[in-house]
């Protein structure tokens, strides 16, 4: 039976961490609702792929490593949308455009904290509820977020959302990983497949066009698995969802693997370089190239493109996303 338990750390505060029969060990803290780490044992020796501070002070100070984002994950471009006929205006804290939602959005919120412990799977819920005009948008928003791990050594993050009046959410956890257990290795040489034929084209900035680019001749082209390489990713991907599984990471000595499935519409991929490195992350200083982020979420733009699908939340349609992270090792 997998099991949760809650301890204090110095340097983090408290953390919960959820436990199975063969050695994994999940742990996510309530600032930000954030994964923070994730051992495997491999050749008995734990490895932790998920890449991130060890002290909260540092998630403070850089914000996304691990964290929930929202309400809106990605850029809002030019820092408003239209809803129901009304303009709502968000924070530009990135050239003129609104990221991840502000800069005193959900990945800065103490959360509520929830552990539970079933006959199949243990884990934590969050808990957040925003105010009316919070951050721009509108809704008393509430807001619950659930890591749970299984026996089967997959865990999951699931997404729940309700709001009192229309408004518009794109949820995601910004994880980072390398599957080798190092910050200081990069991640060239880990195996990537994506099921997906299409991204979403971006401009300079990186808000979304509208259009879509095929990927075939491409450096994004990982329908069929590859080595990363040398490849820089900022990119959503357009899922086919005609896969197991959405996405697949394998450590380049291919004793790890990280399959993917969502229910999303999109995985935007991010790759670190020279802006990170230099980082220390609790599995060493963090190189050029040193993780990738793996964020499920509905494609960035989706509130001005209704061909990308619809962010709109009101009190008939409640959110709900979830994405499943399964380890064989």
């Amino acid at each position: 039976m997998v099991k949760i338990t809650v301890e204090t750390r110095e340097k983090v505060g408290t953390i919960y961490t959820m436990t199975n029969e063969n050695g994994v060990q999940l742990s996510a803290i309530a600032h930000g609702a954030r994964l923070y780490e994730c051992l495997i044992p491999v050749d008995g020796i734990k490895r932790d792929i998920v890449v991130g501070y060890e002290s909260l002070v540092d998630h403070q100070r850089t914000r996304y490593y691990g964290a929930t984002i929202g309400p809106i994950a990605g850029r809002i471009a030019q820092a408003h949308f239209e809803l129901e006929g009304k303009t709502y205006h968000t924070e530009p804290n990135e050239k003129g455009n609104t990221l991840h939602g502000g800069s005193h959005s959900f990945d800065t919120k103490e959360w509520a904290a929830t552990p539970f412990q079933t006959e199949e799977e243990a884990g934590v819920a969050f808990s957040y509820e925003t105010v009316d005009g919070e951050g721009g948008f509108p809704g008393n928003i509430k807001v619950t977020v659930t890591y749970a791990l299984n026996e089967e050594n997959a865990f999951r993050i699931t997404y729940e959302a309700t709001s009192d009046q229309p408004t518009i959410l794109n949820l995601t956890n910004h994880g980072y990983f390398n599957l080798t257990g190092e910050a200081s290795q990069a991640i060239d040489e880990h195996y990537l497949m994506v099921d997906a034929d299409y991204v979403a084209e971006t401009q300079e900035d990186t808000t979304t066009t509208g259009e879509k680019i095929d990927v075939t001749k491409t450096v994004f082209d990982f329908t069929n698995e590859k080595q990363i390489g040398e490849t820089f990713l900022d990119t959503p991907f357009i899922l086919n969802h005609a896969l197991e599984e959405d996405l697949r990471l394998v450590s380049p000595d291919r004793k790890v693997t990280l399959a993917v499935k969502t229910t999303e519409p999109g995985i935007v991929l991010y790759t670190t370089g020279a802006g990170e490195a230099g980082e220390v992350m609790k599995t060493g200083t963090l190189v050029h190239h040193g993780s990738i982020a793996i964020e499920a979420q509905g494609i960035p733009g989706t509130e001005k493109y209704p061909q990308f699908g619809s962010f709109i939340v009101n009190a008939a349609t409640p959110y709900h996303a979830e994405t499943v992270y399964h380890l064989t090792f």
